[in-house]
């Protein structure tokens, strides 16, 4: 079933369960409500787990569901009743700076909870001081941003997005994860917007790793399928859509460039893959007809798929794999790819699928990397991929954590889910 469509039945099939599990019923969180009643402070917004189990079991999409539950409703407590102030642009700030925005970051943070009152001696002082900077820290990790304790134009833009806008955030991820229900313990998760892998067995995570997803303009997308083959030292067939969007132009303006790019033109498959000279290129038959040509890199250590690739059975042409651009791994940010999705340990990652459905432990891979011969393992038995948009999430030390909108699904999936709601009070009445 299409996500959209799985989103829709929850909103016009289930929603009157819903809100009374979340007790929604008098208001729609779509919309401002008084709530004078709701008596919980901010310093309880990001109060931690203390419980071992809840922290243990985060991986449980219930759980996780729960939580963000509590979150929700303290979120919406503050949006009805605290004003949020916006910080001004301005220089960066750092520890032992001082500055009139300093009391405003702080003010922030303590409602936020990444600050406690009991570690501030002033929430007007304007010092940057050392326990603001470790807070600081605290809310660029749960934001998924570079963690350096700076209040720096993105730390500024993260601190002013508003609390209405987190509680809406809150509730379509809420629903989100109502839909995300795996049917085994052991499963990939790729969450998009948090740019990471996790692999989770017997319901915990037992390797995490960053991501590198697709571009705004090159999106991966969000599905199910299942990891069914592994190739080592894959060659790279050049698909057709990055062939005419990076390759062609970039040839156009230099001929040389198939070399330097350690590209082929080739035609045919297998034993009947002829090689063709760059010059020889004809456009006319690139990707076209029956015997086309095409771009083809060899297997190397510098191959751009790198040592290994993981593929699917899913509907797209998308699949898990090694890269040689391993720099990119340390930008925050990490929306570079043309709809695949690369992986920061993918060794590891190949060890542990293969003990989880071959039995084999690393020594028997060994081989197979150490060369350059490609090889193809077909797993015994296919492990779950869910491609997941979680823009708000709670992480495995308990946190509440938000990612940015990378793909605007968040606004889309709100207004829908407002038309849905609109229509459905127009049925009724």
């Amino acid at each position: 079933m299409q996500y959209l469509l799985a989103l829709a039945m929850v909103v016009l099939g289930s929603y009157a369960s819903l809100c009374q599990s979340m007790e929604l019923a008098a208001t729609s969180p779509l919309q401002s409500a008084n709530q004078n009643s709701v008596t919980e402070t901010s310093a309880d917004l990001l109060k931690p787990l203390t419980n071992a189990e809840d922290v243990k079991h985060l991986a449980s999409d219930l759980n996780q569901i729960q939580i963000l539950q509590k979150k929700y409703e303290k979120y919406r407590a503050l949006a009805d009743t605290r004003q949020w102030k916006t910080i001004p642009r301005g220089p960066l700030l750092r520890f032992g700076d001082t500055h009139p925005h300093v009391p405003l970051i702080r003010e922030k943070l303590i409602t936020l909870g990444d600050l406690s009152l009991a570690n501030c001696s002033s929430i007007s002082d304007p010092l940057f001081d050392i326990e603001l900077h470790e807070a600081l820290e605290r809310f660029q990790k749960r934001h998924g941003a570079k963690i350096d304790g700076i209040a720096g134009p993105e730390t500024r833009r993260t601190l002013n997005v508003s609390l209405h806008k987190r509680v809406d955030q809150l509730y379509v991820n809420i629903l989100r994860l109502q839909q995300f229900q795996p049917n085994t313990d052991r499963y990939i998760q790729v969450n998009v917007p948090d740019f990471r892998l996790h692999l989770i067995e017997q319901g915990k995570s037992i390797l995490s790793m960053k991501t590198i997803v697709g571009k705004k303009k090159r999106k991966t997308p969000i599905f199910e399928t299942e990891v069914n083959r592994i190739v080592i030292n894959p060659s790279w067939h050049v698909p057709k859509s990055i062939a005419y969007k990076d390759i062609v132009p970039e040839l156009e303006k230099d001929p040389s460039f198939l070399k330097k790019a350690r590209l082929n033109l080739v035609t045919g498959w297998g034993n009947n893959k002829r090689f063709i000279a760059a010059e020889d290129i004809d456009y006319n038959k690139l990707y076209k007809g029956e015997n086309y040509q095409r771009f083809w890199e060899a297997p190397s250590s510098s191959n751009t798929l790198g040592s290994v690739k993981f593929l699917t059975s899913g509907p797209y042409s998308v699949y898990l794999h090694d890269t040689s651009a391993k720099s990119l791994f340390n930008e925050s940010k990490r929306a570079f790819s043309s709809g695949c999705i690369r992986v920061e340990q993918p060794r590891q990652l190949a060890d542990q699928l293969m003990r989880m459905t071959q039995g084999w432990n690393s020594s028997k891979l060994d081989p197979l990397f150490e060369q350059e011969k490609t090889k193809h393992i077909r797993l015994l038995d296919p492990i779950p991929l869910h491609v997941t948009y979680w823009t708000a999430f709670i992480d495995q030390d308990g946190d509440l954590n938000f990612r940015h909108d990378l793909y605007k699904r968040d606004r889309y999936d709100l207004t829908r889910l407002q038309e849905a709601l609109l229509s459905t009070d127009a049925r009724q009445n």
